[in-house]
């Protein structure tokens, strides 16, 4: 029981974990092919999937 309980937390950890990553290594990406404007909208996409989350995960 307990090794199954750490098995699905290592996956959904290390999927949070990558998520995190590759948002990291796309803010260059995104900073030079999109204007500050059109940055933003992705920054604001962001900030709502954390408060979704939230909700979602207390399943409201």
């Amino acid at each position: 029981m307990l090794k199954k309980l750490a098995s699905q937390t290592a996956i959904y950890g290390l999927s949070s974990i990558f998520g995190r990553f590759l948002n990291y290594l796309l803010v260059p990406l995104y900073t030079y092919y999109f204007t500050a404007s059109e940055y933003g909208v992705v920054s604001e996409f962001y900030a709502y999937s954390g408060f979704l989350s939230v909700f979602l995960l207390l399943g409201f």
